[in-house]
């Protein structure tokens, strides 16, 4: 198993760190973070209990697409996402159309304008049919 110290000393760039506590929420350890090191990188989590996700400065799900669809010539109008939790925020807002899942992060529901219904309920499904029903 490698070391802390092997850990910073890779020749491989690190893309994303996880952090997990078991006595804190994911919530809390965003808050947290981004309170104390908001500038020096990029915080977010998917849910789960305790579990942080760390990468560097402005690399997201956004950033990631934005440069996939730059490379195709597909605008950021031409997109449609769909997302549930705070790793989600940067792409539904990058996106030209962007969908809360009902059963979202309080966080996601109130950030996103579009809503749709939950994930039980096939919510991606019914913006589909509703989006190509009517080309």
């Amino acid at each position: 198993m490698a070391s802390l110290l092997d850990l910073w000393l890779t020749d491989v760039p690190i893309t994303k760190l996880l952090a997990w506590s078991a006595q804190l929420d994911a919530d809390f350890l965003l808050a947290a973070a981004e309170a104390s090191a908001g500038g020096v990188a990029q915080f977010t989590h998917s849910g789960g209990v305790g579990l942080l996700e760390i990468s560097a400065p402005g690399v997201s799900k956004a950033s990631t697409l934005a440069a996939l669809c730059a490379a195709r010539g597909i605008d950021s109008s031409e997109v449609v996402a769909f997302g549930d939790m705070p790793n989600d925020l940067a792409i539904l807002q990058w996106a030209g159309t962007g969908f809360a899942m009902a059963n979202a992060h309080p966080a996601v529901l109130s950030a996103v304008r579009r809503h749709t219904v939950s994930n039980e309920e096939d919510g991606v499904a019914v913006i589909l049919e509703q989006l190509f029903s009517k080309a």
